[in-house]
């Protein structure tokens, strides 16, 4: 364990640690013997981690110091390297920020469109429903009133038609009566 602890540059206690998280089962001490297959494993993830490491933001070459004036400049060098490495990033940041804003923003405006248009859709389709009501309302008066007109006009027909026949019955029965006299 010690020497893990060692190759990894890490105090024995973490790695004991590490190992009773990611082993319970096993009774991890800093006095353990450590497996092949695990140390294995642990070497793959800090070659991993030793290969993935990103160099520093800006690299500067560290020369010996003699005077105090050269390490002033050192460190202003340095830190002015640093300023703009930290304000080109910021200004990386910005960009992506003001295109997600935009993305956002689209997105948003996109779906307020949509909801317009269905509610246009929806005060089309009301209008065009009302519309049609009026007009068959419009049609049922007319059909109402043909219906009416044609009942008064049959039963003024057929007053007239039963008055006639009246007169005609009342006629033939005249004609009877004369036929009769004449007859006898």
């Amino acid at each position: 364990m010690k020497e893990l602890a060692q190759a990894l540059n890490k105090v024995p206690g973490k790695i004991v640690d590490e190992l009773r998280r990611q082993y319970p089962r096993e009774n991890w001490t800093v006095e353990s013997q450590v497996p092949e297959e695990i140390l294995a494993k642990f070497q793959d993830i800090t070659n991993r981690t030793s290969q993935t490491q990103q160099p520093p933001i800006a690299p500067i070459a560290e020369a010996t110091i003699i005077k105090s004036d050269e390490a002033i400049q050192q460190v202003s060098h340095k830190l002015t390297a640093a300023d703009r490495e930290i304000a080109s990033e910021l200004l990386n940041v910005q960009n992506e920020l003001y295109t997600a804003l935009g993305t956002a923003t689209g997105i948003t405006s996109a779906l307020t469109f949509m909801n317009s248009c269905t509610g246009a859709r929806g005060d089309v389709l009301d209008a065009y429903t009302e519309q049609t009501i009026s007009l068959v309302d419009e049609q049922l008066a007319g059909i109402d009133q043909s219906i009416y007109g044609f009942a008064e006009e049959a039963t003024k027909r057929l007053g007239e038609t039963i008055r006639k026949k009246q007169r005609l019955q009342l006629r033939l029965k005249t004609l009877k009566e004369r036929a009769i006299l004449i007859g006898t």
